[in-house]
């Protein structure tokens, strides 16, 4: 955000810069044009009113000898003092007389003379009457001053509004509407500036509230403000609320998984001659997958794993649940009967469709005979001694699909070397970054190296690194000794 707003910024700068550059300028000129304007016209209405005294009597405007003169005939009007009065009085400006002199460009700062003389609004510097006379002397027409002029702003002005035979509204107008441009051009710089002003404010704003909560402070909420830029503001605090009721539901989540923790067996069975293991993990913060150890007599275990449908917070219900019933209603009863106890229990329960796959085992050290019950389970792997594979197929429904299902237990010999292995499918559907399954061909190999359960959820997060997991995945080993 900060990034953007630097960009956003430095366009607004140029976009006010520029104008407000632009009404400046064209102030300037239209003044700079102004004073040319008025300067020249003073000095012109001088300059006719000497002609026009030169025309009425055939006379002609000569110089001799460095002097100005009208003459007429034997007559001779110097261009002094009297005839400046006089001048002044009839133009309602300022005529100075001046030593005469010719009109002539100097080289030297010629340009900086130029502006000071007439671009310039209220210099002091009085602006030259040239008059074209006759050199007595050489003969030749020349360029001379006489006077000088100081102009007079107002009566130029007056003089301009009056010229033709009515009074010349357009002057009026003209002068509106260049009042008006520059007043539209003023403000257009000046609304610039306040939107520029709010925008900047408004975004400093944000990106506070942003470190603000980038830093964990989720409480923040940024100054409400009005129009679009209040919209933005008020959906950047409804992201703010948001993102702190999801870190209050994290909090609880993950209070969740460190009690979800706890119903699973923190300490494993103990059996002569066999070892036992098991790991879970949670496609996200708390899962559906469940495994547990019963005490079924000194030599005897009962082992219990089970896939609940979905993931998140149903799922783990379910699962506590199902776990919860498996305890309360443990009896002495067959396993058939046991799984088909849990199932009318589940039936309903969650839904019409809430269920999960699960395998239930006895196993008993002395006859070496695990007795099962698979309900819609991925078949568990046996490796017999000699490395033949027995799956232990499911022969009926997932326990809460239908509550008249019924289940028949099987039997097998897990004699010694042998090694079995109950998992969820969690664990053969992981894909890699090509969206590769892990899949049974793999998983029998890894039965045939791993050392414990744990060993087997480290290759599938192996086997997985850099993708989502997306199924909770469960592993149970039971390996007896040679």
């Amino acid at each position: 955000m900060k990034k953007a707003w630097g960009q956003v910024r430095s366009k607004m700068f140029a976009i006010i810069a520029f104008t407000g550059t632009s009404t400046f300028l064209m102030g300037c000129l239209a003044l700079a044009v102004l004073n040319v304007v008025i300067r020249r016209e003073s000095a012109n209405v001088v300059k006719k009113q000497i002609e026009m005294l030169v025309q009425e009597g055939e006379s002609r405007l000569v110089v001799d000898r460095g002097q100005l003169e009208i003459r007429r005939g034997t007559l001779t009007i110097p261009l002094g003092p009297e005839l400046a009065r006089r001048l002044s009085a009839v133009s309602g400006t300022e005529v100075t007389p001046v030593s005469p002199k010719p009109f002539r460009v100097h080289p030297t700062n010629r340009l900086l003379r130029t502006f000071e003389g007439n671009f310039i609004p209220g210099v002091t510097h009085p602006t030259g009457v040239v008059l074209t006379v006759h050199n007595l002397q050489t003969g030749a027409l020349e360029d001379w001053i006489a006077y000088t002029v100081r102009a007079s702003y107002a009566n130029t002005f007056h003089d301009l509004a009056q010229l033709g035979t009515q009074r010349a509204n357009w002057v009026w107008l003209l002068a509106a509407l260049a009042f008006t441009v520059l007043l539209l051009d003023a403000s257009g710089a000046w609304i610039c500036f306040r939107l520029g002003s709010d925008i900047a404010s408004a975004i400093d704003d944000l990106s506070h509230g942003a470190r603000q909560i980038a830093g964990g402070n989720f409480a923040w909420r940024t100054r409400e403000r009005s129009g679009q830029l209040g919209d933005l503001v008020q959906s950047f605090n409804q992201m703010s609320v948001s993102l702190e009721r999801l870190r209050q539901e994290e909090a609880e989540l993950q209070v969740a998984h460190t009690v979800q923790n706890y119903l699973f067996p923190r300490i494993m069975p103990a059996l002569p001659g066999v070892t036992v293991s098991g790991e879970t993990t949670a496609a996200r913060m708390i899962g559906g997958d469940l495994y547990d150890f019963f005490s079924l007599g000194e030599n005897e275990i009962g082992i219990l794993c089970a896939d609940v449908s979905g993931k998140g917070i149903p799922a783990a219900l379910m699962m506590a649940n199902l776990q919860a019933l498996a305890r309360a209603r443990f009896s002495a009863a067959p396993p058939a009967e046991f799984v088909k106890l849990l199932n009318k229990q589940l039936a309903g329960r969650f839904g019409d469709n809430r269920y999960a796959t699960l395998f239930w085992g006895e196993y008993n050290t002395h006859t070496a005979v695990l007795t099962y019950v698979n309900a819609g389970h991925p078949a568990p792997i046996l490796i017999h001694p000699g490395g033949e594979i027995e799956r232990l197929d499911a022969d009926g429904f997932p326990v809460g699909m239908f509550a008249g299902a019924r289940y028949s237990a099987k039997s097998t010999n897990l004699l010694p070397g042998s090694r079995l292995v109950i998992f969820t499918d969690g664990l053969t559907d992981a894909q890699n970054a090509a969206a590769e399954e892990f899949g049974e061909d793999r998983l029998i190999e890894l039965c045939r190296r791993a050392t414990d359960a744990n060993g087997f959820i480290q290759a599938v997060a192996e086997w997985s690194a850099g993708t989502e997991q997306f199924d909770d995945t469960t592993v149970i080993v039971v390996d007896v000794a040679p």
